[in-house]
């Protein structure tokens, strides 16, 4: 049998052929769409903006430590605790005021005390500033001190008790006026915390010398008072006098008594001479009665010497005690005075800041080459997760 030839395929039965033959196309994968919206894309707009738009941020930079004069505290230990408990004691606040004085750097409150001399806002908007870098408009007090905070760092070596201040401007001149207004404000709050620690001091012990000089004055009154009323001067000096008298008298009666009893042995009761020692040992006899009344008996003067003197010895022993407690708040009125003057917490700057000469941040290389580590090693693990996650559903 004859075979005919077959004819030669045609150029659209090659096409045709092709295309059914020919392997389906690959999308992207998922892993690699997000390696470059996450990692390339953020890289390399992170290398553009610090390669031509990040703007120069100069740093002044400042150390200094927070001291308190020392004092002696052994003053008068020989003091009763009396004196002790009202001398009152200035509080040393050496360890923490270190940070105290950070923790204003980065408070509010430094921020109301430079406002008042200070266009902070003005500072953090400069023309030279980017876009990302400076303050944005209209920024609230809180935003503001958040933006603070971002550009003014401390530091508080705690075994030393030094901090370092780093404050960051767009300008060398504006980073060197921060800084100088740091350190005046932070002797500020150091000399104001010192000063109230000391006008407290100096306070309460004055309180006590004006208490303590109150009972004196009351206890003066109260002698002035019964002095008047009793009419004794000193009931203690009228007792001795009195009791003095009152011996003489007994010894010179004991010794009228002898001549008399002798006298009338040898005279008759109407000889001049008995007569007269009998009249004079009457009239010695009377003296001693009424001495004997002034002291233990009602008197023409208004009571007995030995009644005055127990209002009088309390009276004195009041007078004595609120002495006593007077000069002890003097004398711990003076030692507080002393120690007032003595203590003062101060700020010692011995590294003052200066004009910074370069742009110290942002650090365009390292920032440029960390970024994309960074954000390589987090889309890793991302996608690590998300193949284990695969890994579990198949």
């Amino acid at each position: 049998m004859f075979r005919q030839p077959t004819a030669p395929p045609t150029q659209a039965h090659e096409a045709d052929t092709f295309r059914l033959h020919r392997p389906p196309r690959q999308r992207p994968s998922a892993y690699l769409i997000t390696f470059v919206l996450f990692v390339v894309v953020p890289s390399i707009a992170a290398a553009i903006y610090f390669a031509f738009f990040a703007s120069n941020q100069y740093v002044a930079e400042a150390r200094f430590a927070v001291k308190a004069a020392q004092f002696d505290d052994n003053l008068d230990k020989t003091k009763s605790a009396l004196s002790k408990l009202s001398t009152g004691s200035i509080p040393s606040l050496a360890d923490q005021d270190v940070y105290i004085v950070a923790n204003y750097i980065h408070s509010r409150a430094i921020l109301d005390d430079l406002s008042k001399s200070l266009d902070l806002r003005q500072i953090f908007r400069r023309p030279e500033a980017d876009f990302w870098a400076r303050l944005k408009d209209g920024a609230t007090a809180e935003e503001l001190v958040d933006y603070w905070n971002a550009m003014v760092l401390t530091y508080v070596d705690g075994p030393s008790g030094i901090v370092k201040v780093e404050a960051k401007a767009f300008r060398p001149d504006d980073a060197l006026t921060l800084s100088r207004a740091i350190i005046a404000a932070s002797e500020k709050l150091a000399n104001d915390v010192s000063r109230r620690a000391r006008n407290d001091t100096m306070k309460w012990s004055e309180e006590e010398v004006r208490r303590a000089e109150g009972m004196v004055e009351t206890a003066l009154r109260n002698l002035r008072e019964y002095r008047d009323s009793e009419g004794y001067i000193d009931p203690v000096s009228a007792a001795t006098s009195t009791s003095k008298l009152l011996l003489a008298a007994m010894a010179e009666q004991i010794q009228l008594q002898n001549d008399y009893f002798v006298a009338s042995k040898a005279m008759s009761k109407d000889a001049p001479t008995v007569v007269t020692l009998r009249t004079r040992l009457e009239a010695l006899d009377k003296q001693i009665s009424e001495l004997k009344s002034k002291l233990t008996g009602s008197s023409p003067e208004g009571g007995t010497i030995a009644a005055s003197l127990v209002k009088f010895e309390s009276l004195e022993l009041q007078r004595q005690f609120a002495e006593k407690l007077y000069q002890l708040a003097q004398d711990s009125l003076e030692r507080a005075r002393i120690r007032a003057e003595r203590q003062n917490i101060y700020v010692e700057v011995f590294v003052p800041p200066a004009l910074p000469e370069y742009a110290k941040y942002p650090e365009r290389l390292s920032l440029s080459l960390l970024i994309p580590v960074a954000l390589l090693i987090v889309w890793g693990i991302f996608a690590l997760v998300a193949a284990a996650i695969n890994d579990h559903r198949y």
